[in-house]
């Protein structure tokens, strides 16, 4: 997604209003992420005097991570709003501007996009309805909180004795 600046912004507009679908490798990416699926970004470009653009991002699309519980790939939807300024390189003064998007002849989005989607992958992602193979032993096996409640409630002799101090 890169673009001649000089033909952004014909026709005295100072909006240009972009759309593209893009593909994203992951070879160097976590192992948990096994892929990055249907990603669409649309913006618009601002022109903000001679030396700066306001960009305006959102990009959607489904991350493909691995289940926290069950090790099973989900396809998790995002969604990424995101302002930045980008600023004339000719124009910076000292060493202290590493932070600050630069363009020439050209506006480059493509690596801000990418970091974007990086930084938002989920770390730990699971399904609350996601079925489990809960795992088990010889005298044991793993229950989840709603099952030990349930099962807490029928083996409580106190339970007839529940109701007893309730108001009529």
């Amino acid at each position: 997604m890169k673009w001649l600046r000089s033909s952004l912004f014909k026709d005295n507009s100072d909006k240009f209003v972009f759309e593209e679908k893009i593909d994203i490798k992951i070879d160097n990416f976590d192992s948990a992420l096994k892929g990055i699926n249907d990603v669409i970004v649309r913006g618009t470009l601002t022109r903000n005097g001679q030396d700066k653009i306001i960009v305006n991002l959102k990009i959607n699309g489904f991350y493909k991570v691995l289940s926290s519980r069950s090790l099973n790939v989900l396809e998790v939807p995002f969604e990424i709003n995101e302002r930045e300024e980008f600023i004339d390189k000719t124009i910076l003064y000292g060493e202290n501007d590493y932070d600050t998007n630069t363009m020439d002849m050209f506006i480059d989005i493509t690596d801000l996009v990418n970091e974007l989607i990086i930084i938002n992958v989920p770390t730990s992602y699971y399904l609350e309805d996601e079925l489990v193979d809960k795992p088990s032993g010889e005298g044991w096996e793993l229950v989840s909180d709603e099952d030990y409640i349930e099962e807490e409630r029928k083996d409580n002799p106190f339970s007839a004795l529940s109701d007893m101090f309730k108001e009529k």
